[in-house]
């Protein structure tokens, strides 16, 4: 018998990276285990877990969209499938022009045969379909929704426990040992481990070099007495129905004290956010404050591959705000490439750095 603390691949992280990478892996008949410490420092528990095709100020449709949201179907899918839980709640997307300028933007889109599906009806400032303020009108966006990531968290992290692929403690680099026979940590040994630290990657001695881009993001829980959105909101600040009937509004942006503290300061910037984007005085209870790092990367895209001296170490990392959307694919490349040696996708192999020039 095979020594039961023994591994083909350790992951280091049951973010949202780590819990989809787990999955495909354990599915594709691979001895897995997990090491987490808790979600202390995971941003995926607190992420809005948006599915928004079209990014950023721009609406960027990226040429890898389609195979992202055909991966987010059918992972997501099957976990609800497996888990007899709603994880995806589907609803379609207002998105607020923040100047007039950004119309062309839109324009440019209604001009792209790919982009059809993705897009509804343009409104006016005083046709907006929320009862928000929307002074340069907006339009309607389709194939959006967002993803419980707690439950779906929660769910995966029993998963794992059930198949004793789960070790739920702190771990300090330190204590990882890598050599070509593979790789230790602790009691624990396996042919590779991948790291899907999220925002820690900053501290970690082997990839501190990849260009990750943290930024700290405090989100309120809130109730509106008297209103229940029909709709995501994304504008200056995005604001997410929940089933239980309250909502979530966010995110601040800080790239200088990046730690996982809520701030007084944090708070009063989103509700004034809030306020404007009422535009009304309002009854407003906040429930709960959250704050986050997300692992951004420079370029916009994921880090994926392995370390370039030390072959038992990968990464699996980068995906910042569009987590819930890239994450599935991404993952399921990388378990492809590991068990079947299909290329990386080039935009997110590690190797578009190299370690010289970037230290």
């Amino acid at each position: 018998m095979p020594n039961p603390r023994h591994f083909d691949t350790l992951i280091l992280g049951q973010g949202l990276a780590g819990s989809a990478l787990a999955w495909h892996l354990i599915d594709a008949g691979q001895r897995v285990c997990v090491i987490d410490d808790h979600h202390a420092t995971s941003s995926s528990r607190v992420a809005a877990g948006l599915i928004n095709p079209l990014a950023g100020m721009r609406f960027t449709r990226r040429p890898e969209l389609n195979d992202c949201l055909s991966a987010a179907d059918n992972w997501y899918g099957r976990l609800a499938a497996e888990f007899n839980q709603t994880l995806f709640h589907p609803r379609p997307m207002l998105r607020l022009f923040r100047s007039p300028d950004q119309r062309r933007f839109h324009n440019r889109l209604l001009e792209d045969p790919a982009a059809t599906e993705l897009l509804g009806d343009e409104f006016a400032p005083g046709d907006c379909p929320e009862p928000v303020a929307a002074p340069h009108g907006g339009f309607i966006q389709h194939r959006t929704g967002h993803i419980d990531l707690p439950l779906l968290l929660d769910l995966v992290r029993n998963w794992l426990r059930d198949r004793d692929a789960m070790v739920e403690c702190a771990i300090d680099y330190a204590q990882i040992e890598s050599n070509a026979n593979g790789v230790k940590l602790r009691d624990l040994s396996a042919e590779r481990l991948v790291f899907c630290d999220g925002a820690r990657l900053h501290d970690n001695p082997w990839f501190n070099y990849l260009p990750l881009a943290r930024g700290k993001g405090e989100i309120l829980k809130l109730r509106i007495d008297g209103w229940k959105p029909q709709h995501i909101i994304n504008g200056a600040h995005w604001l997410v129905p929940q089933p239980d009937g309250k909502l979530r509004f966010g995110a601040t942006h800080e790239h200088q004290q990046i730690d996982h503290e809520t701030t007084d300061t944090g708070r009063k910037v989103l509700l004034a956010g809030l306020a404007t984007l009422l535009g009304r005085q309002t009854d407003i209870v906040v429930t709960e404050q959250q704050a986050g790092v997300r692992p951004g990367t420079r370029d916009r895209h994921p880090l994926l591959g392995q370390h370039p001296e030390h072959p038992p170490l990968w990464v699996c990392n980068g995906f910042g705000a569009r987590g819930s959307l890239i994450i599935p694919w991404y993952a399921r490349r990388l378990s492809e490439h590991l068990l079947q040696a299909k290329p990386l996708p080039s935009e997110a192999d590690i190797r578009r750095f190299d370690r010289c020039d970037v230290l």
